[in-house]
């Protein structure tokens, strides 16, 4: 039931931050630049400060799971419900999205919450830990789902100047242990603007 809210909940994060025209407090699939370079894609987005590679041989989609989202050619979702739209029966999904929030305001979802398991190490629990992205200290979080569909979740949040950052992938399916590797080798192509 708790993955069930927790998938709820991001997926209303990142519909609210999808909308191309117009995304109150985030950053928009079209705000995203992808330059190709023979096999290499590098994404740039400078509203929000962020670039980062494409894993080789991956599609960049538009869809409602995250404001840029990235998988696998052979990829194929578990069903075609909205809700697990990005769990893979087959190949693998990257999702990343921005949002804009100032500590403290009322448009501050997400940015206080990770900040406070980043910097205090006692509420971090089993499910999350701190790691460094390009320098920064980021929240993984684990969530591991042992239903009719084994896997897990990871997220990786990023609040840093009055901005999060998401990168998130669903590790279900066939290929979970190759997606896993294909997640962390991306995370470390990841560059934010300070």
């Amino acid at each position: 039931m708790a993955f069930l809210v927790l998938a709820l909940s991001i997926i209303i994060f990142l519909i609210a931050n999808k909308e191309d025209e117009f995304v109150p407090n985030g950053a928009p699939f079209s705000s995203f630049v992808v330059t190709n370079f023979g096999n290499t894609s590098f994404v740039e987005n400078d509203m929000a400060g962020v670039n980062f590679i494409v894993p080789e041989d991956w599609e960049v989609v538009s869809d409602y799971l995250a404001a840029f989202s990235m998988r696998t050619k052979d990829f194929i979702p578990f069903n075609d419900r909205m809700i697990s739209a990005s769990i893979p029966k087959k190949g693998c999904w990257i999702g990343v999205s921005v949002s804009f929030e100032k500590e403290g305001s009322s448009e501050d979802a997400f940015y206080t919450s990770s900040k406070v398991y980043i910097e205090d190490p006692k509420l971090l629990g089993d499910n999350r830990e701190v790691i460094e992205i390009d320098g920064i200290k980021a929240l993984k979080e684990t969530i591991v789902n042992e239903e009719n569909n084994p896997g897990k979740v990871e997220m990786v949040w990023i609040p840093f100047n009055d901005t999060v950052y998401l990168f998130e992938t669903d590790l279900f399916g066939e290929d979970q242990e190759e997606c896993e590797n294909h997640f962390n080798n991306f995370l470390k192509t990841i560059s934010i603007r300070k």
